[in-house]
């Protein structure tokens, strides 16, 4: 049996679309009878998905930014070289739990270096999983140096998409010898889209994701819709997710004289979402790649999309959804009018779609990737 760690450099909040991998993995390797720790970042909110993994039997080290209040009075007399740092701070638990494997599980290319820095030193044998890249995020020379060769050392290092991957070997000037694809796990039926909705009503499209335009793009999307012709269109679009833009966006749309959108907060049951829409809409400005996406897909709809990131790997543009060049509205816009002039082949596109995802990725990656987990543990030091 192993000891295998995973770290999250997840905050701000307990749980995102970069956690569902290795919380996945993570309750498989529990269930075949490996020891998991976890170090996640200290949130104040609800933590079901935290509970469910210690319920689970994994151990979670919470790391503070911060010494908690009496530490800090106390460390104001204290000297420098006795003060008490922040809880989990430094990661020391893991020298205590003595890991087969770390897995550095980042949002972006860069936030976990310094946990692959520590396992560098410590001799432990450690990998990374990437969830997000973009050409508008550069590390610095003196992180890009470290960052070459904190992969090039890595165990394996885990991307959500080729792009992504060739992305950050271009941002840090090397290649990464380990680099490979590891798929996120999706909360919809794999074998069977859903039926097809009725379009007596209008045509439904769903734009699912945090509201966060600096990323997502919704404030693109609201242009284009705010275009006369689209606002005589039978057609209506509703805005699934929640985020540090929820208030934002309405008012955006308000202030756009946009009527024929909606907001419907956050969802937990995805595939709810997709009983009565008809397609997928996503005006990304810097993506991984989407489950979204994959979900939408597999449930049997189209999407409409930027061609950014990992995007382009799934969706063949005028065969299974639709692609904008980039996230401006004109491009957006061009996408948007190709998508609606053949509405009525997006049911035949969806079950293209369907099909395309499965070719690409497995039915439980959760299972793959944790497989995976365990074979890079197998040599317990870095090469």
């Amino acid at each position: 049996m192993s000891n295998i760690a995973f770290i999250s450099s997840m905050y701000g909040e307990t749980w995102g679309g970069s956690e569902q991998l290795w919380g996945a993995a993570a309750h498989v390797l529990l269930k075949a009878g490996h020891t998991v720790s976890a170090g996640v970042n200290h949130w104040d909110g609800p933590r079901p998905e935290w509970d469910a993994l210690e319920k689970a039997g994994c151990r979670l080290h919470i790391r503070e930014y911060v010494p908690r209040f009496r530490h800090r009075l106390l460390n104001r007399f204290l000297p420098s070289n006795r003060k008490i740092p922040a809880r989990n701070d430094d990661h020391g638990w893991l020298r205590a739990f003595n890991p087969d494997l770390v897995m550095v599980c980042q949002n972006t290319t860069e936030n976990g270096l310094e946990i692959m820095e520590l396992c560098q030193r410590e001799g432990w044998r450690y990998a990374t999983v990437i969830q997000w890249a973009s050409e508008y995020a550069w590390p610095d020379d003196s992180r890009a140096a470290r960052l070459r060769i904190a992969y090039q050392n890595s165990a394996g290092a885990f991307f959500v998409s080729a792009h992504n991957l060739r992305l950050t070997e271009k941002q840090i000037a090397a290649p990464i010898p380990n680099g490979e694809i590891a798929w996120n796990p999706f909360r919809v039926n794999y074998h069977q889209p859903l039926s097809w909705p009725e379009d007596a009503g209008g045509f439904k499209l769903a734009c699912v994701g945090r509201l966060q335009p600096a990323s997502k793009g919704q404030d693109v999307l609201l242009r284009v819709l705010s275009q006369p012709r689209w606002q005589e269109r039978d057609i209506k679009v509703t805005f699934f997710g929640k985020g540090i833009n929820r208030r934002t966006m309405p008012e955006l749309a308000s202030f756009l004289g946009v009527r024929n959108v909606q907001f419907g907060g956050f969802v937990s049951g995805v595939a709810g979402i997709w009983q009565d829409q008809h397609a997928l809409v996503l005006p990304s400005r810097s993506e991984g790649l989407p489950i979204v996406l994959l979900e939408a897909s597999l449930c049997g709809r189209p999407a409409i999309c930027t061609a950014v990131a990992g995007i382009p790997e799934v969706i063949d543009d005028g065969v299974t959804g639709f692609l904008a060049e980039a996230p401006e509205v004109d491009l957006f816009d061009a996408a948007l009018e190709r998508a609606w002039q053949c509405r009525d082949q997006w049911q035949e596109m969806g079950l293209r779609a369907a099909s395309k995802v499965r070719s690409l990725m497995p039915e439980k990656p959760e299972e793959h990737f944790a497989q995976r987990c365990l074979e890079l543990a197998a040599n317990r030091k870095i090469g």
